[in-house]
């Protein structure tokens, strides 16, 4: 499945990562409020997804936590 837009995206990192929805105690914090072992995850999850043709190398620039 190829994701194109930043939404789906952080939506299956949520996914993936707890298998669920963003949990309720990342709610309303900013990208930078989050824990950086999340954030570096999440920066890996977006390489992976760009590097196998999941999400165009646009996606993967823009696209935030």
């Amino acid at each position: 499945m190829k994701y194109t837009s930043q939404k789906q995206v952080r939506a299956n990192f949520w996914r993936f990562t707890y298998g669920t929805r963003k949990p309720a105690r990342f709610a309303g914090k900013s990208q930078n409020e989050l824990p950086t072992d999340l954030r570096c995850l999440f920066v890996d999850y977006v390489d992976c997804l760009q590097k196998s043709g999941y999400i165009s190398e646009a996606l993967a620039y823009k696209v935030t936590l």
